[in-house]
Parts: C-alpha cells; structure tokens; sequence
C-alpha cells in the first residue's frame, strides 16, 4: 500500500497531462527559507549566508519525499543588489530531480520611509528530471510508462518577484513588516519523455509577516501561500520567537494538516567578529494523511559585509 500511495504521487507530479499539482518543492514553515520561493528575498539586508537544507517527510515510508538545498546569498551592499544560487535535489517515490536555482535581487530604498527597502528579484530553475521505476509496485502490468526503464529530462525555467521590507536591520527597536510576491515557473518549456511530456505549472508564493520588536527578542506571526492554477494547494501560518543572538522556537500550522514545532541555537562571532552560525530543526506530523512525522536540518553560517 506505501509503494501503491507513493507511485500515486509521483506519476501525478510528472506524468499527468493537465497537471495541477505542486511541482516544485513544498514550501517550509522555517522563515530563513524565503529566498528559495522568492528571489526578491535574496540577501535582503547586509549579511552573506551559506546555508544547506534537509527534509525528510512520511518517515517510515518507504521512498518518501526527500529534499535537500545547499545555497548561497551574497548582497552587493554599495551596489544595492544581491545574488545567490542554490543546489537542489528532491525526491519522491520515482520521480526524483536535481538542479540548480540562480538569484538576482535589485534594492531600491527609502520608497516610503527612510529605512525601508523594496526588492526586486527575478530567478531560474535549471532542473534535469528522472523517472525510474524499476524499484515501485504496481497493479497495472502491462502500463508501459510504470514498465518501462529509467528516463530522464532537462526543464529550464524562469520566475520573478518583489518583496517590500520596512526595515532590514533587526534588533533596533523599531517593528519590521514584510511581504511578498513571487511567480516561478512563468516561463517553462513541457517537460519531455519518451514515454510521454507533461505541462509545467506557474506557482504563485505569496508571505507577509511582522516582527514585534523587545528589548533583545522579538515576536514573527507569519502567513505563507503556495497557489497553482487552479486551486490553492496550501497555506501555513506560523509564530516564530527569537532572542538576540541565542536561539529562537516557533509554531506553524498547515492547511494539509501539518502541525510543526521547530527551534534552533544561535552562535556568535564564529570565526571572525560579526559573524553567527544558526543550527535548527523543525518536526511536524500530519493530523489527517496517516503518514509518518517529517523532519527538516537547516544549518547557516552568516557574516557582515557591510
């Protein structure tokens, strides 16, 4: 039954012709992620991050969903600009995908106040697909996509995005409110097989957020929203709590019906002055699929350029 239901998810990600599912990676409740589905987030203040991503989701299924991101955010501080690019890999089931994301983020500051910043980023997806079924079972025998041998494909495409930003400086005092918009996948060629090709969907992310600002905390209820035509697949809210340069915790909810808890340490001047390493880990179960709990790693070294 594992290998039937996960077969199932993976043949409607590639194979079907008026697809509607999710094609790209699902969207996490961590808010350091937001450059992954958002260019216009790249670097939006003045640190250089590297940063690497892991999630394992359904454990205990067999062949669930993997995903791993190693990606790096550099800001261009006296050209008010900022570029990144991101490793990918993700899995599910016999579909699997490899490849690599290119930012590009332009700063235009004091548009209504004078800390304010709006950002606007454009990015590519270069991804080679696989499908390889030798692995799975299946009922249906003489399908000749299910029994056929390994395939693979190149996807290229492009997206854009902005994000406006009241501050970036955090821990001065002042609240910071954020959102944005994002658009992937608005320009992408069908994705080819031999067995067969498949439509590739625009996503649209949209996400805003506040940071209540303390003495050395602050407070970030989130909303997040992933839409593909013609339904939205999902939408998270979530609270997150951080304490200067010591650790933060939050909360976040799903509209599948994950409920996560996720946390992480922070650590200073690692290395040189100015500088921190951010070490977390966020779990969620999933209160109606049945399926196991998921796991995510995210691990990110941080340093000032300004």
């Amino acid at each position: 039954m594992k290998h039937i239901k996960l077969l199932f998810v993976g043949l409607s990600l590639i194979f079907s012709i008026s697809l509607d599912a999710q094609q790209l990676p699902y969207s996490s409740p961590m808010q350091e992620l937001h450059h992954l589905w958002n260019p216009a987030f790249t670097a939006p203040g003045t640190d250089m991050i590297a940063s690497a991503f892991y999630r394992k989701q359904w454990f205990g299924f067999n062949n669930a969903p993997n995903t791993a991101f190693a990606t790096i955010q550099y800001p261009f501080v006296d050209m008010n600009m900022s570029a990144g690019a991101s490793i990918i890999s993700d899995k599910t089931g016999p579909v699997s995908k490899i490849g690599l994301q290119l930012n590009y983020a332009y700063k235009l500051k004091e548009i209504l106040s004078r800390d304010d910043q709006l950002s606007v980023g454009i990015t590519s997806y270069l991804f080679q697909y696989s499908f390889n079924p030798a692995d799975e079972k299946f009922n249906d025998q003489g399908d000749i996509i299910l029994s056929g041998t390994q395939q693979s494909g190149f996807n290229p495409s492009v997206g854009a995005g902005f994000a406006y930003f009241s501050k970036t400086e955090e821990f001065d005092r002042d609240n910071i409110f954020y959102f944005g918009l994002a658009t992937l996948q608005s320009f992408s060629p069908d994705l080819k097989f031999d067995s067969g090709s498949a439509n590739r969907e625009q996503h649209i992310v949209a996400n805003l957020g506040v940071k209540w600002m303390g003495y050395s905390h602050y407070i970030e209820p989130s909303f997040q929203m992933n839409y593909v035509n013609p339904e939205i697949i999902d939408y998270i809210l979530g609270a997150k709590y951080e304490m200067e340069e010591t650790f933060w915790a939050g909360v976040a909810y799903s509209s599948v019906n994950d409920y996560s808890f996720y946390g992480g340490v922070i650590m200073n001047d690692v290395g040189d002055r100015y500088t921190s390493l951010r070490i977390g880990a966020l779990a969620s179960i999933n209160g109606s699929l049945g399926t196991g709990p998921s796991f995510e790693f995210y691990i990110a070294y941080r340093s000032d350029k300004d």
